[in-house]
């Protein structure tokens, strides 16, 4: 028997306690882009010019980076049969820094892993398990080295590989919505890209903000609040989006070294750092990592954080995080 479960849920929710309101309102907007709900909310700007022009910064990038949009940068890398292909700088830039965390963490993170996105095709209406044949091929595609970059042009030297940044786009695209916002005079706001939130200045009564953490366990509620001011807290967890065969729940979320869902016991990972583009990278080089391996990568890092949730629910954090767990 086979189940199909999408979640388009928000995994960090942004808590506007008592005192959070000024006497101007807040504007927000909402789009889909990204595959996600898009939310940008406003608290010390109440230009609907600025709004916008954020989220026009986001659908931008959104087009450059969309594997699936022909005439993206990325859909034209991966399509050239390893000829070098000339891209945006932004994109460039994306690529050079994915490939310094697939260094970093020895591969847990690699872009070249979209022929095993592909063939597990967790977005089908109708998923399946691929054959160990089909993941044996599909892995021998896979190495992030295979990416090379020289000033705006990127070439595939395996002209059958093909390239992913879904695993770090949503951070870097927040970043740039965030320069986006300072650059026009906005220093309190909340960017929140569908499980990856970032956290602007302070809150218009001076304080710092509270992000709820959903729980992996049941995505209705949350375990636990964050307290934080000018962070990026972006969660990974299997539950966003699976599907299950025979009673066995298979997710989104591919070993680069097995080729299928990661199984290390780990429920979700947290991160809390400056930049985002970072932190979204990192939450799934972490979940791939395991508890152990992925907390000491984040210990040997600066201004880094990150919160673990086991599969037994344990809770255990690295740094001195204000995180409470409801009771």
């Amino acid at each position: 028997m086979k189940r199909l479960y999408c979640f388009f849920l928000i995994c960090l929710t942004v808590l506007c306690l008592p005192g959070c309101a000024s006497m101007n309102p807040p504007i927000s907007r909402q789009d889909f882009l990204l595959d996600t709900i898009v939310s940008v909310t406003l608290y010390d700007t109440h230009s609907q010019d600025i709004l916008n022009g954020c989220m026009d910064v986001c659908r931008e990038l959104d087009a450059l980076f969309s594997p699936t949009k022909e005439g993206s940068d990325v859909y034209r890398i991966n399509h050239a049969g390893g000829r070098p292909v000339a891209v945006d700088a932004r994109t460039a830039e994306l690529i050079r820094k994915s490939l310094e965390v697939s260094q970093l963490t020895s591969g847990a993170f690699d872009i070249t892993i979209a022929p095993l996105v592909d063939l597990w095709d967790f977005k089908s209406q109708f998923p399946r398990v691929p054959s160990q044949h089909q993941i044996d091929e599909a892995l021998s595609l896979v190495d992030y080295r295979a990416v090379q970059v020289e000033g705006n042009t990127v070439t595939l030297t395996n002209p059958k590989a093909s390239i992913d940044l879904g695993g770090i786009a949503k951070g870097y695209i927040a970043d740039r919505m965030r320069d986006y916002l300072l650059e026009n005079g906005c220093q309190s706001a909340i960017l929140d890209l569908g499980g990856n939130v970032y956290a602007m200045g302070k809150r218009t009564d001076g304080n710092n903000w509270t992000i709820g953490i959903r729980s992996p366990f049941d995505t209705q509620s949350q375990i636990g609040t964050l307290t934080v001011s000018d962070r990026s807290v972006v969660t990974s967890g299997p539950y966003e989006r699976y599907f299950e065969v025979d009673g066995k729940r298979y997710h989104h979320i591919l070993d680069p070294d097995t080729g299928y869902p990661v199984e290390n016991g780990l429920a979700s990972v947290t991160i809390l750092s400056d930049q985002s583009t970072m932190g979204d990278a990192l939450s799934t080089a972490c979940f791939v990592l395991g508890p152990s391996e992925g907390e000491q990568l984040i210990q040997s890092l600066d201004q880094i954080d990150a919160l673990f949730i086991t599969d037994s629910r344990d809770i255990f954090s690295t740094g001195d995080l204000d995180f409470h767990k409801n009771s």
